[in-house]
């Protein structure tokens, strides 16, 4: 597989970030102004805990997020965190299934499910559920693996091994406690050169670590609701809340599940991973933490405002 390099750095680095680096110097802005450093949790300590640090945007865990958040605050310096996720799309009865089968799959396949705001939870109403996931599980059995580089390829490998394994072991340990494997799983076979996870969809109807816990990867939960109060009741069943995708054409339930689900983004009739950078974006329960980042919202959060009192005297001669 073709590794992406940046500059002439030692080793493969986020090339997203590096482009925009690039980029930004080359249409003009000022050396000095956006620097872009690498390294590990002990160099970010280092500059969390600098003096001349006036604000801190953070994106990752909650555990680290709420870590710093506690620094930051004693430091008095503002922080906004966005933070996990384990996001559910819902498909009500009423759904156009046609474009909710295609948004599901993108939500929680594409990137190979890592994105924080990735669908990893799907709740279907029950009258549609069989129907819905014969078609769920044939699409995402046909999903290609390989090189993400390759127009031909649907899912590329997650980001490390020890994440291929961590993952591995929660859908091992969700079958063995008795949830049911649809499509995928472990034993599925995969590229050998990479860090490959084969998407997987598992139908559970209780209690299990992989309906609550984010795994990161290409692994898509299953229940079924008798109806769309059951349906945003399961949805809100999380400690985290970033975001949420509803399927349905009745503008009524659209409405209910504006005012029900707790969380920061919602999409209706659309998946649950995508953002538009003009528009606030962020989560609600431990998804989020401080002022949304974004649009005005983070205009207002990296700036801060004076107000002046003006008042003229009398001229002098």
């Amino acid at each position: 597989m073709a590794t992406p390099w940046c500059g002439s750095l030692p080793a493969p680095c986020p090339c997203s970030p590096c482009a925009w680096q690039r980029l930004s110097t080359r249409r003009g802005l000022p050396d000095g102004v956006l620097n872009l450093v690498l390294g590990s949790g002990a160099l970010g300590d280092v500059l969390v805990d600098h003096p001349e640090v006036d604000g801190l945007s953070f994106t990752g865990s909650t555990g680290v997020g709420r870590a710093l958040a506690g620094r930051a605050a004693a430091r008095g310096v503002p922080v906004q965190a966005e933070m996990g996720g384990k996001n559910a799309a819902i498909v009500l009865a009423d759904a156009d299934l046609d474009l909710a089968l295609e948004q599901v799959l993108l939500g929680a396949f594409r990137s190979s499910g890592q994105k924080c705001t990735a669908t990893s939870r799907l709740i279907v109403e029950e009258s549609i559920a069989d129907a819905f996931l014969e078609r769920l599980t044939a699409r995402v059995g046909a999903l290609r693996l390989g090189d993400p580089l390759n127009d031909d390829v649907d899912l590329g490998p997650v980001i490390t091994a020890q994440a291929r394994d961590s993952i591995q072991h929660s859908v091992r340990q969700a079958i063995a406690d008795g949830a049911r494997l649809l499509v995928g799983g472990p034993e599925a076979p995969v590229p050998t050169a990479g860090h490959f996870v084969a998407p997987t969809v598992l139908e559970i109807t209780g209690e299990a670590p992989v309906w609550r816990e984010e795994l990161f990867g290409p692994v898509l939960t299953v229940r079924r609701a008798a109806d769309p109060a059951e349906a945003f009741a399961l949805a809100n069943d999380s400690e985290f809340g970033l975001s949420a995708a509803l399927f349905t054409q009745d503008l009524t339930l659209a409405l209910e599940g504006l005012e029900t689900l707790d969380v920061g983004v919602l999409h209706v009739n659309s998946e649950s991973a995508g953002a538009d950078p003009h528009v606030p974006f962020g989560g609600a329960k431990k998804s989020g933490y401080g002022p949304k980042e974004q649009g005005q919202a983070a205009r207002e959060f990296f700036t801060h405002t004076t107000t002046v009192y003006l008042r003229g005297g009398q001229a002098r001669p």
